[in-house]
């Protein structure tokens, strides 16, 4: 196994609880970005020290951290999407799928949570 930031696995690791999902949730339900404190009360978690941990872990792949606060990444949109989509729950699912173009391939509608490079894309391996 590969100790790359690109290996899937990894990724999927990273959602494998349920303090993560709530706060992807609460991400996906926000309206702008969210500072630390208010990300941490609306995902419903009051050991600082406990969140700061999984929202470091989220951040490796699926959330972004800029000046305003965190906010959904690519990826977490689609996670959101998709789990929505998995309960049935229709609002959720439009509300946070994807319309624009991909991010990183271009496609429209790309339905991949991930897009791995085994070797970096300039090298023209």
């Amino acid at each position: 196994m590969t100790d790359s930031v690109d290996d899937p696995v990894d990724a999927f690791d990273v959602l494998g609880d349920e303090t993560r999902l709530a706060i992807l949730r609460a991400l996906a339900d926000a309206d702008e970005p969210l500072p630390f404190s208010r990300l941490r009360e609306r995902a419903g978690v009051r050991d600082s020290g406990r969140f700061s941990y999984h929202l470091r872990r989220l951040c490796e792949y699926f959330v972004r951290e800029s000046e305003e606060g965190y906010e959904l990444g690519h990826a977490g949109s689609r996670v959101v999407a998709a789990t929505a989509a998995a309960s049935g729950d229709t609002e959720s699912q439009s509300a946070t799928a994807d319309t624009d173009e991909c991010p990183v391939c271009g496609d429209e509608d790309c339905g991949k949570l991930f897009h791995v490079h085994l070797s970096p894309p300039w090298r023209g391996e």
